[in-house]
């Protein structure tokens, strides 16, 4: 989760200039917890300022954003963490430099045109695709964003698109650097490969005590023990809270008897259908008296082109067919003159009864959920008496007594979940984010709650820090025995590899290498930059790619203790063909590079001899700095 937040940020840093360009504005989905600072001024560029509520409601959006594509729900302390405020910042610095050169280039949009642009986003336009008002005042109110600011907005995004439209469009890519690029892309190689493990080698056996006491010296930090924390938490789960033993069994009978038709199974048919022009055509065809399937044929109709498939009456479009298919005995065929679709003639094949699941097998299920649905409504209420109870002084282990919550200790927990034997602490509540926040926090103080869910929480507290701490040797002897092998073994094999590449540079086959270990060459075909290939790893890709025709590598594999032996045996160059749809996409990538570059030196450009002045205060005060400290 955390690599897929990192990735979404930077991709959004990378991307910023041209973002402007084609991000529209979004003005719902923000979080609550971003309103309420007011109008103050947060930063000015030259004379452009930027508001506080500017800040938080683009803050809000790239938050919301980045949860969603995370698929959690990110905090601001999260969103902090990984410098989500300061990325934010820059982009409005940046929006604000072009807002003043605007300014001074002089530039200017008429009412009429950014009304157009509003009529134009298709979140404000209802049925028909034209613009609601209704909807679009509703959309604002939500958002709680005043209509003057958005068209403020909306005016502002349009002046900047004219200035980096205008300097932006318009570039293509050469012919040269297409071409070359596409050359180099699409470039494919022969190579042949000799996999030096630790078969290639003579095992180690187990180090002697000189070479154990002299290994565990030498990499003493390797086998520290880890800071462990001592936490205390309420977790106040719905899950967790439910006790299906107190739903009554009148409940769980009204609740089974409102979803019944959720425990049912409609009964299915097998439907044949053959369809006729005219009333009279399907009535002489059903008193013919033929085989079904023959009658098909003389419609030109294969028996699956006449079989509508295992349906229940309501998956069946034409009603009236539905209506005779589930009135009918099986095998027989009925006509249906009247049907909407037109004339039909129908056979059932197949009929597979109704069921409904009896009461006696759902009623664990529906219990447990009513007893669900009952604990989420008193988390909220736990969740203040808990608040209320520490308002007052109360530990939290005194709160859960008093309001008889479970309350758990979790004696050891190192920052990657484990127990001090390794072991990973089971049913660790909050997970990672829990870690995350009592590796930040000093004992005994009062944190705020980890949201886990839409109705789930955890309290917590740091109970005690035990600090890392060097190991004794006999306190980890078997790890560092197996360390110790592991390391020599990779150390044979390196050095078995190099005195093998030696002898391959200075001429030996590569055959003949492979026969004096006893591994088989690989020969691998096709080979492009951008591809790797089985038994290559990225290192020896890279490598192979190197250099010429005959050209030899000395690799690092993907799987050690091992190492790859590569020669180049073939190069093939690609025709480029400027019109194929390959070249027409690089075209397009390399064209939107330039444009990417161009936007940025602009905005690098303007930035200097424009001020920037930021007010710290506000900032923390917006992003959460000053309660975290």
């Amino acid at each position: 989760m955390l690599d897929q937040m990192r990735q979404a940020a930077s991709g959004w840093v990378a991307k910023v200039l041209l973002a402007l360009l084609i991000v529209s504005f979004g003005i719902w989905g923000i979080s609550g917890q971003f309103f309420g600072y007011g109008t103050g001024q947060l930063a000015r560029v030259g004379d452009a300022e930027i508001s506080a509520q500017e800040f938080q409601r683009a803050l809000g959006r790239r938050i919301d954003l980045l949860g969603r594509q995370a698929g959690t729900t990110l905090t601001l302390e999260q969103a902090r963490m990984f410098g989500i405020p300061q990325q934010v910042l820059g982009e409005l610095v940046t929006q604000a430099a072009l807002d003043d050169q605007a300014q001074d280039y002089g530039l200017g949009i008429s009412d009429l045109e950014v009304a157009r642009e509003i009529q134009q986003d298709p979140s404000f336009q209802g049925a028909g695709g034209r613009f609601d008002r209704a909807r679009f005042q509703a959309l604002l109110r939500n958002a709680g964003l005043p209509e003057d600011d958005y068209v403020r907005d909306v005016r502002q995004r349009a002046l900047r698109n004219q200035i980096l439209v205008s300097i932006g469009s318009g570039i293509s890519a050469p012919d040269p650097l297409v071409e070359a690029f596409y050359r180099y892309q699409n470039e494919t190689r022969t190579f042949s490969t000799l996999i030096v493990d630790a078969a290639a080698v003579e095992d180690p056996g187990q180090p002697d005590q000189a070479a154990l006491d002299s290994y565990f010296q030498a990499h003493k930090d390797e086998f520290k023990a880890p800071e462990y924390r001592k936490i205390g938490t309420i977790a106040l789960d719905p899950k967790a809270i439910a006790d299906p033993a107190s739903v009554p069994d009148a409940d769980v009978a009204t609740e089974y008897e409102r979803r019944k038709q959720e425990f049912s199974r409609p009964e299915r048919r097998r439907v044949e259908q053959i369809r006729y022009d005219s009333r009279e055509a399907a009535e002489q065809a059903a008193q013919s008296g033929k085989d079904f399937l023959a009658l098909a044929q003389e419609r030109g109709l294969t028996e699956s082109d006449v079989d509508l498939g295992l349906k229940s009456k309501a998956e069946i479009v034409d009603r009236k067919v539905a209506d005779a298919a589930f009135a009918a005995a099986q095998g027989t065929v009925v006509p249906v003159v009247d049907a909407p679709l037109g004339p039909a003639l129908v056979r059932v094949t197949e009929i597979q009864p109704g069921s409904v699941t009896p009461l006696e097998e759902v009623s664990d299920r529906i219990r447990t959920e009513l007893a669900e649905h009952a604990a989420a409504d008193r988390v909220a209420d736990l969740y203040d008496r808990v608040e209320d109870e520490r308002a007052g002084g109360a530990t939290l282990q005194e709160a859960a007594q008093k309001l008889s919550l479970p309350y758990r200790v979790i004696e050891s927990v190192d920052r990657t979940g484990e127990a001090p034997d390794g072991t990973e602490v089971a049913d660790l509540p909050g997970g990672g984010a829990l870690l995350t926040q009592a590796f930040e926090t000093d004992p005994e103080i009062e944190t705020d709650p980890i949201r886990t869910g839409d109705d789930s929480y955890v309290f917590y507290v740091v109970l005690d820090v035990i600090p890392e701490r060097e190991r004794t040797l006999d306190e980890v002897r078997d790890a560092v025995a197996a360390a110790w092998r592991k390391d020599e073994i990779e150390r044979r094999v390196s050095a078995r590899a190099a005195a093998l590449f030696d002898r391959l540079k200075a001429g030996e086959s590569l055959e003949t290498l492979a026969a004096e270990i006893g591994r088989p060459v690989q020969r691998i075909e096709g080979a492009t930059r951008s591809e790797p290939k089985e038994g290559l790893s990225r290192n020896a890709l890279a490598q192979g790619f190197a250099g010429p025709e005959g050209h030899v590598v000395n690799a690092e594999s993907d799987t050690p203790p091992a190492r790859i032996l590569l020669r180049v045996d073939g190069v093939s160059a690609p025709a480029f063909f400027a019109e194929s749809e390959s070249a027409q996409t690089l075209r397009t990538n390399l064209a939107n590079a330039l444009e990417s570059d161009l936007l940025q030196a602009y905005a690098a450009h303007i930035m200097q001899g424009r001020p920037v002045r930021v007010n710290n205060t506000v900032y923390a005060q917006v992003t959460g700095e000053n309660r975290s400290q």
